[in-house]
């Protein structure tokens, strides 16, 4: 078997798999399932992940020169003229130049132009919390705790993915669900059953530690009688999990090498390249993982010309999404990727005396998709946002979107997941933001099942819902606030056909969605409250 070897490769983070100690008294044989079998969805949707490790400056990569007085008297270090950022159009969209110039296909405008890509401003939480590996916690495992004795040992992805293997490990899908590229695995895809995803650097190297590690012998039937059988089991289990997945990177990286078709840049881009090198060669892996780290900029952040070390991290960003988008188009998968750029806090809206930010609160976020079929492209934002005059007590942007209302968005419209599933990973429902669109080859039936009127809208806090249901089914209806959050449940259960009548207060000024959900559709209508 190779023990000692196997788990000093696995102590270094190669095969990045564990297993709970509950499930150690599992069958004698693993079962291997086809991916399709496990998800509600039928598609091959994929899902990228970049993190943006240390804290991404949203300030200077979105640049707001609607108080360009402001902001340059907050940051008169790091203050970026207009001649030296990039424009969108006619808008008042301004992005770090960084993103665009002597980049693949001209970066992220192109993106922009193309509508593959969003710009979400104000992304955050409540009580932010400055603490890098904290703040880091907090989204990767979608749960806004700050209090230090709540251990946050499970990532969202992992909850959601772990409901969907009842049987795990004695039922295992033939292909990893998630790929971390790296060294070790982050807490996104941890959970109470383990460990459900692979961490690697290279196909070849994660092959030659994979191979042959499957013990000749069955594991030791249930229940185990001591800890010897135990620890055998728990061995085993890994041990045929990666020589498993390992075989499948390797021949899915053997039949995708040569299908690229741009030349992708050293660093981050490399990462992306081998991304679609195993698309390309068949793998079925549905959510891939990549860290970009260095943004803890407290110091020497930009330099006199207005490059440096924050303008190199983010022409990596552009250089990579753009080459892998092209690639995707090129190689004809393009429609089945989407992702989403994370960072931990954004930086504080004042510069520190030494060309430098320190940890901040909202900030911004990247969405992007290989087809504008997929996505509605554009800048999301409140209006007036982010407004320089109204920081925090810390002097912090504010945020306005909740960044679950983004997650919502993959898991709904393009992992399959129901409403249910959302508030079963998080804890309580979110509205997705609405950026995503699903693909036609959707499992789902979208055909209409019900029509909703809101009035008056906009309202002074009395508000009239109208429903009309020509399709029985299970309904829940909600007033969600900006943040994507449920203020008030109107109903939730079984309506037969006809028309319903709803009536709600709502006592605060702001901006509110009524969303109506059924098995098979949502239907949101935006609302607005005046005093």
């Amino acid at each position: 078997m190779r023990r000692r070897s196997f788990i000093k490769t696995t102590a270094a983070g190669i095969a990045g798999l564990s297993l709970a100690p509950s499930l150690l008294n599992s069958s004698q044989q693993t079962k291997v399932i086809p991916n399709e079998h496990f998800l509600e969805e039928s598609d091959d949707n994929v899902m990228i992940i970049i993190e943006l490790f240390g804290g991404n400056d949203g300030i200077n990569t979105v640049i707001p020169y609607a108080q360009e007085d402001e902001y340059r008297k907050l940051r008169p270090s790091l203050y970026i003229p207009q001649e030296n950022a990039t424009r969108y159009g006619t808008s008042d969209l301004w992005i770090n130049s960084a993103l665009v110039e002597n980049i693949h296909n001209n970066g992220f405008i192109r993106l922009l132009d193309e509508g593959k890509m969003a710009i979400v401003q104000g992304i955050g939480y409540d009580s932010p919390n400055q603490s890098h590996f904290r703040s880091r916690d907090i989204w990767h495992s979608g749960i806004n705790s700050s209090d230090p004795n709540e251990k946050l040992l499970e990532g969202w992805i992992g909850r959601y993915l772990a409901s969907k293997l009842p049987n795990y490990p004695d039922g295992i899908p033939e292909h990893p669900f998630a790929i971390a590229l790296g060294a070790s695995l982050p807490l996104l895809f941890k959970t109470n059953l383990g460990h459900l995803a692979i961490a690697l650097n290279s196909p070849e190297n994660f092959a030659k530690s994979g191979a042959g590690l499957t013990p000749s012998v069955d594991r030791f039937p249930k229940p185990v009688k001591n800890n010897y059988e135990k620890e055998f089991n728990f061995i085993h289990v890994i041990a045929e999990q990666s020589e498993l997945y390992s075989k499948a990177v390797y021949e899915a990286y053997q039949k995708g090498k040569d299908k690229i078709q741009v030349q992708y840049s050293d660093g981050l881009s490399q990462k992306f390249k081998l991304i679609s090198q195993l698309i390309a060669g068949g793998l079925k892996t549905k959510i891939y993982y990549i860290n970009l780290s260095n943004f803890d900029s407290h110091a020497q952040q930009m330099q006199a010309d207005y490059k440096g070390a924050h303008a190199t991290l983010l022409s990596q960003l552009a250089a990579s999404v753009s080459e892998f988008l092209d690639d995707a188009v090129k190689q004809g998968f393009h429609r089945r990727v989407a992702g989403m750029t994370i960072s931990e806090f954004g930086r504080r809206a004042y510069d520190n005396g030494s060309r430098g930010t320190d940890h901040g609160a909202g900030s911004m976020q990247f969405v992007f998709a290989g087809s504008d079929e997929n996505i509605e492209g554009g800048y999301y934002r409140v209006d007036g946002k982010p407004d320089l005059l109204d920081l925090d007590q810390y002097g912090n942007i504010r945020h306005d979107y909740d960044f679950r209302r983004i997650y919502a968005d993959f898991l709904e419209t393009w992992l399959g997941a129901l409403p249910a599933d959302t508030k079963s990973v998080f804890g309580q429902q979110y509205l997705p933001l609405g950026i995503l669109k699903s693909r036609m080859s959707s499992a789902r039936n979208y055909t209409n099942q019900f029509d909703l009127n809101v009035y008056p809208n906009p309202s002074f806090g009395n508000v009239n819902l109208k429903l009309f249901i020509d399709k029985p089914d299970v309904y829940e209806i909600n007033i969600y606030n900006l943040e994507g959050k449920s203020i008030s449940v109107l109903h939730r259960g079984y309506l037969e056909f006809g028309q319903y009548n709803f009536n709600v207060q709502i006592g605060i000024q702001g901006n509110y969605f009524v969303s109506v959900n059924s098995s098979f559709n949502q239907f949101v209508v935006p609302l607005k409250i005046i005093k």
